[in-house]
């Protein structure tokens, strides 16, 4: 193209062609999602689950540090770290549902048994809790410094604990009170089904996971089996 080509070009003409290398470019992205759905879905899916956890943690962080318990930059620090690849609890997981009872004395007295119906969780002592998913968690987590869900429920590394946040029954209340964390409020209750076997634990409020967390959140942990 000579230099009186180029300087012939009009405004409109160029317009066209970058509009026609936009097209050309949006129809080749559509193309490449349409042979490759189903990996743009996973990688999509990848992201998320990496992203959301930690995006709940700074949440958390946030909050506590409203109210005066969230640790400034250590407390932020923790929130951003690595807490084993966590992901979020989807639609599709499955969810626990039946009747538990007491699989030794200790479950018996401080519970009785469990029923898991959706959202709630209902023991046969009386308290009742509604639960809302928060995400999952791998056996090598720390709960506390030390020690961590494997430890303490005698799993793989590699298992899946449910993790739920207690809230509200109805939403112009507040937790109430429950007997199982002495008086105080739950906060979040931890959950590992394996085959007839539930093992749970709950925190009291305001509670957090991780390397650092005090072990005065942790309320108790019982084990129960199906009826």
């Amino acid at each position: 193209m000579t230099v009186a080509e180029v300087r012939s070009t009009t405004p409109r003409q160029r317009g066209m062609k970058s509009l026609a290398g936009g097209l050309a470019f949006l129809c080749l992205v559509l193309f490449l999602l349409a042979i490759e759905q189903k990996q743009a879905v996973a990688a999509w899916a990848m992201i998320r689950d990496d992203a959301a956890p930690a995006a709940g943690r700074v949440a958390d962080w946030a909050g506590r540090l409203v109210s005066g318990e969230g640790e400034g930059i250590t407390g932020l620090k923790s929130a951003l770290a690595d807490d084993g690849n966590p992901s979020v609890a989807a639609s599709s997981d499955a969810v626990l549902t039946g009747e538990f009872g007491p699989a030794d004395e200790t479950a018996r007295a401080a519970l009785g048994g469990a029923t898991f119906a959706g959202a709630m969780v209902r023991f046969d002592t009386g308290d009742s809790f509604r639960t809302s998913p928060l995400r999952i968690a791998a056996g090598r987590e720390h709960f506390v410094f030390g020690q961590t869900f494997a430890d303490r429920l005698e799993a793989p590394a590699d298992a899946q604990i449910e993790i739920r946040r207690i809230i509200p029954a109805t939403r112009a209340e507040p937790v109430k009170p429950s007997a199982l964390c002495a008086g105080q409020a739950p906060d979040m209750i931890a959950l590992l089904h394996r085959r007839d076997r539930v093992d749970l634990m709950l925190f009291r409020a305001p509670a957090r996971l991780g390397p650092d967390a005090p072990v005065a959140t942790l309320c108790g942990a019982w084990r129960l089996k199906a009826r």
